[in-house]
């Protein structure tokens, strides 16, 4: 093996190792900070230590010295509770956060951060977690969490020289002599580190020894008995871009299934027609033996040939008969033995919900942190195995009605215990096995619920109802709303949430993987969120239809009603096509036209057209297809690069005659149906677009540098935009110009941000003005500041991101 194949190895072995180490680290500081028991801390301590002391060793065998260098800081503080009980405080564990985060960051480089930037980074938090140690820090922490008087085992020898640990002979079964891990701080006092050289192996192992066996085991296995070492055998590690790549080609036998279901069915349809030939045979041979009989003797050889042929037909159609029955039986043991290739497949790619849910505990404890609120997490369901490909594609989903629930839900204590409720608001994740290939997941607070008055105020004023339609919606369709891009109720936008586009994102995730989304909530008691998806991607079943020659299937779980309505039943309402179905009246639109097919003459179906009804959330709107084909089960094929991500398709697919074709996206089905020119066919009539008003933005900030950054930002998207030096100007230019929204940094020479907006607010003219603060500030009570002065939203400078301004702004001024 090459010098850089074995560093290629073993960088790979680390990251799998250190990842690991960095779960059990986070899981560790999130247990101490939250229990108290003097027994469950020791263990918990004990356990964490050992993993931050193997990771240190691990980093340095790979030559990683900005992970070791934290990672024995980490263990030194570990290492100073396991010794002595301390008084710790929050903020302690603040700086324990930090440092297991920028581990966890310093992991996704290939190589250490050389820039002076990252390298202070490491110098300042190594200095924090130093000073944890010391004992004036010690006598100045808050009481919190106190770690058991915990003495260390008579073992374990006092701060010394660095103790190599040598790994056990090869040839030896039983476990390593007993060695216990150099207590936190070794190595800092050798003050050597060796790296090893690169493309050999390192001179010591990582430190990472299992534990000594108990004074009762054998040292060795007794007779007869496999050594242990032999049982590491049952499982192996493999890449996970492999097993993907195996459950590609087991997908990929569907269509072997499919095409032998489909042989086998033509085969019968030729056997059936010999049913028809033996009908016609007999008429034929009835009239020339009959007439032969009374005009005229049969010739011989006409006769000969005719009872020669039907003994040939005959024996051909028994045999096609038996080929038919043993393709029907090979079909069935074929499907079988795919189906169960397949889902012995799937299983080695699935994952259990804990991967994705075990990051919940350190997020909402630091979001707590952020907000100001106390909040006690429950997870349930972290066994259930779901397919990998919907794991990842459901983590920003999840992250976000997770943000939701504590930015939006989850009252601050104070409020709480006002309303009567415990101080501690409650927020559950739950995961649960249902039938039918199905997994729910439901995301619960205990917060103020939302306010269904709000979502319809919200609604009507971004135009997606007229209020007498927002009068006439019930409870559930009014909540369903939130789900519509831009609709918020939160009073500012920041960093957080409060754009109003993170729910219409989800449930765009949610349905593109075949799922559904729900939402319950009462004022006052809290909201839940239930979400259905299917357990794999592998196969869905769908409705196949053909639209100006082409060929697209439809997810059964976005159709509601396939139907023949007659032409003379549509009606048109402000010039869109309409019909009646179930005393519902429904838009109807054209499928060819919503996907931009090339116009073709509509074929007549005797007067009546096949409507496809497409469902999601509250929405419904009836498609007029060419023809509905069939349901059938088929094989998804993702799209790849560049088509990755196209408008109205979500994949593609094979279907059971082996023809491809393309799986339609509902919600973006529905989407485009709402925006698409109102068709012609019957009897609308399209219109010109409009072309939108250049809007104009002020920008008010002090620097120079930023206020050109600003500028060059937002012209490239599209605005006009002029600039102020600070408060006073700004507010002097608005007065002498039309501007469609502010913004303005939060602290600038003789009138700053906060007093810009409320006098801004309190000035008639311009106080329905969007305003948006750019600013450092980045604490609660400075984004309470902004809220309270009247900003629509509020971006943290350290958090900029010039995507998301863009975002916020088509928001405000849409």
């Amino acid at each position: 093996m090459s010098n850089d194949d074995f560093s290629r190895q073993l960088l790979e072995a680390f990251a799998i190792e250190a990842d690991e180490h960095v779960k059990a680290i986070t899981s560790g500081i999130l247990d101490l900070e939250k229990t108290p028991e003097a027994g469950r801390q020791k263990e918990v301590l004990e356990t964490t230590f050992r993993a931050a002391h193997s990771l240190k060793g691990a980093a340095r065998a790979v030559n990683r010295t900005d992970i070791e260098t934290v990672c024995q800081a980490i263990e030194g503080v570990f290492a100073l509770w396991k010794r002595q009980p301390v008084a710790v405080s929050p903020e302690t564990f603040d700086v324990l956060n930090h440092a297991i985060d920028l581990v966890a960051a310093q992991l996704r480089l290939p190589a250490p951060l050389e820039t002076p930037q990252g390298k202070q980074e490491v110098r300042d938090l190594v200095a924090k977690l130093r000073l944890i140690e010391s004992p004036a820090s010690r006598r100045r922490a808050v009481p919190a969490v106190s770690p058991p008087p915990t003495p260390p085992p008579a073992a374990e020898p006092p701060p010394a020289a660095p103790v190599e640990i040598k790994p056990p002979p090869v040839a030896e079964a039983a476990p390593p002599a007993e060695s216990k891990p150099p207590p936190a701080g070794d190595e800092a006092s050798s003050g050597e580190s060796k790296p090893p050289l690169a493309g050999s192996k390192p001179a010591s192992l990582p430190e990472s020894a299992p534990p000594p066996p108990a004074e009762s085991e054998p040292a060795h296995p007794a007779d007869g008995a496999e050594p242990a070492r032999m049982q590491v055998a049952d499982t192996i590690r493999v890449p996970v871009a492999k097993m993907s790549s195996l459950l590609r080609k087991a997908e990929g036998m569907i269509a072997v299934k499919l095409a032998a279901r489909r042989h086998a069915s033509e085969l019968r349809e030729v056997a059936g027609m010999l049913d028809t030939w033996r009908v016609e045979w007999a008429k034929a041979e009835n009239s020339v033996t009959g007439r032969a009989r009374t005009e005229q003797p049969a010739d011989p050889r006409l006769a000969g040939l005719l009872e020669w042929t039907r003994s040939y037909l005959e024996s051909f159609e028994s045999r096609l008969n038996g080929l038919s029955k043993e393709l029907q039986q090979d079909e069935r043991i074929v499907g079988s033995m795919v189906d169960d290739l397949l889902e012995e497949t799937k299983r080695l790619v699935m994952l259990p919900f804990g991967t994705l849910l075990d990051l919940f505990p350190k997020q909402v404890r630091d979001l707590a942190r952020e907000t100001g609120k106390e909040i006690e997490l429950s997870i349930g369901g972290r066994e259930v195995e779901i397919d990998k490909r919907i794991l990842e594609e459901m983590k920003d989903p999840l992250i976000h009605l997770v943000r939701n629930s504590i930015d939006h839900g989850i009252e601050v204590p104070e409020k709480r215990v006002s309303a009567g409720k415990p101080a501690r608001g409650s927020l559950t994740i739950a995961v649960s096995r249902l039938e039918g290939n199905k997994v729910a997941i439901e995301v619960t607070d205990d917060g103020g619920g939302i306010d269904v008055m709000q979502v319809k105020a919200a609604a009507v004023r971004q135009g997606v109802i007229s209020r007498e339609e927002a009068a006439q919606l019930t409870r559930d369709e009014a909540l369903a709303l939130i789900f519509q891009s831009g609709i918020s109720t939160s009073a500012i936008i920041t960093e957080l949430s409060g754009r109003g586009l993170g729910m219409a994102i989800v449930r765009e995730k949610v349905e593109k993987l075949g799922g559904q989304i729900a939402i319950d909530s009462r004022s006052g008691e809290g909201t839940s969120f239930r979400i259905l998806l299917p357990v794999t991607l592998a196969t869905f079943k769908g409705i196949v239809v053909s639209a100006n020659g082409q060929t697209f299937v439809i997810p059964n779980s976005g159709v509601e009603l396939i139907a023949r309505v007659a032409r003379a039943e549509i009606s048109t309402v402000e010039n869109r096509p309409t019909i009646r179905i179930g005393g519902r009246i429904l838009s109807l639109a054209v499928l060819a036209d919503v996907l931009e097919l090339p116009a073709k003459p509509s074929t007549d179906n005797n007067g009546y057209v096949e409507i496809v009804i497409v469902a999601a959330a509250q929405t419904r709107i009836a498609f007029a297809v060419d023809e509905v084909v069939t349901e059938q089960e088929v094989l998804v094929k993702p799209l790849s690069r560049p088509l990755v991500r196209v408008r109205n398709i979500s994949s593609a697919a094979v279907l059971g005659s082996g023809t491809p074709a393309l799986i339609l996206n509902v919600s973006d089905l529905l989407k485009s149906a709402v925006k698409a020119p109102k068709s012609s066919r019957f009897g609308g009539e399209g219109g010109a677009a409009v072309a939108p008003r250049e809007h104009r933005l002020l920008v008010a900030d002090d620097s120079v540098t930023s206020r050109m950054l600003l500028k060059n930002i937002l012209e490239a998207a599209g605005y006009h935009v002029t600039t102020a030096v600070d408060g006073v100007e700004a507010f002097t230019t608005l007065q002498t110009g039309d501007f469609d929204l502010l913004v303005s940094d939060g602290e600038m020479p003789r009138m700053g941000g906060f007093e810009l907006t409320a006098k801004v607010r309190a000035d008639k003219k311009f106080s329905e003005l969007p305003v948006i603060i750019v600013t450092a500030l980045g604490s609660r009570e400075d984004r309470e500041r902004g809220i309270d002065a009247g900003a629509n939203a509020y971006i943290v400078k350290s958090a900029f991101d010039q995507s998301n301004l863009i975002e916020i702004i088509r928001k405000l001024i849409a």
